[in-house]
């Protein structure tokens, strides 16, 4: 069988164990990669192929070592198909992973926060920025969310995570619960997608509200997503509703009204988002 017959029933595969569309292009991304650059078959490769490519990448390319580990990742994964669909005896990708020096995330100040929302272009830039910063999702789940799980009576939204598809729930304070509330009435569509833009037209918007704020950070989406945990933290939330509202630790949908760390971190959205 040859490469691109093993990536079709691959891409296959992730789609019907629920990957993530972004996360299979990713994926599927890596494995060519690799492919090209061993050019052998799939099922002829073995673990000293797998260590040769991780030497190239990193002192050919100079790739860092999170890269490293998502492009280990994508292989490992793959050839874990392999395995199952006996294409390979076993997986190649047995190596020890690299250490990743962890980086601390960019944060902005709330002032930055409020400053950045407002130097978007125009009122649907803000509420994109804005919904970002008060839920915590990923922009990747802010593109894909549709209005069937926006649940505006309750000030809630369900979302789809990339981690394993689980869902889980995030919370929208007032005055972005009448924001979105107005958007929708507007749209006139109560099917469709919330802000129907591709992550990479978020990215843009956030870069070009951050330089007209004169933000001197790196700011992306995800600063928004780490900006709200740790003011969240710094109102005294409990790390482990932190960790559940970012999508780290599963939360069930019937245990939203009843589960402790829930019902605290709604009343720290009540502190941090006090309606002026």
């Amino acid at each position: 069988m040859d490469n691109e017959t093993y990536i079709e029933e691959f891409t296959t595969w992730l789609e019907v164990k629920g990957y993530r569309p972004g996360t299979v292009r990713q994926y599927l991304y890596d494995v060519r990669r690799f492919l090209s650059w061993i050019k052998r078959s799939a099922d002829a490769v073995t673990s000293e192929d797998i260590w040769r490519y991780m030497t190239y990448l990193r002192r050919k390319l100079h790739l860092s070592d999170r890269t490293l580990l998502r492009r280990i990742a994508s292989l490992r994964t793959f050839y874990r198909f392999m395995e199952q669909r006996g294409y390979v005896k076993q997986n190649p990708v047995d190596v020890e992973r690299p250490r990743v020096r962890r980086a601390l995330p960019s944060v902005l100040t709330r002032e930055e926060v409020e400053k950045l929302i407002e130097s978007a272009e125009d009122e649907r830039d803000r509420l994109i920025l804005r919904t970002l910063y008060v839920t915590g999702m990923r922009v990747s789940e802010l593109c894909e969310l549709t209005w069937d799980r926006v649940n505006l009576e309750d000030g809630v939204i369900l979302v789809r995570s990339g981690k394993g598809g689980k869902d889980r729930v995030v919370l929208i304070d007032a005055d972005t619960t009448k924001l979105l509330a107005d958007l929708k009435a507007s749209s006139g569509n109560s099917n469709g997608r919330v802000f129907p833009v591709s992550p990479r037209t978020v990215q843009r918007i956030v870069k070009a509200a951050a330089k007209r704020a004169g933000i001197n950070k790196k700011v992306t989406p995800h600063t928004l997503r780490h900006s709200l945990a740790t003011h969240l933290l710094e109102a005294g939330a409990d790390i482990r509703a932190i960790q559940e509202l970012l999508g780290h630790a599963s939360l069930s949908t019937t245990q939203i009204y009843t589960h402790v760390s829930t019902r605290h971190l709604k009343r720290e959205y009540g502190k941090l988002f006090q309606s002026s």
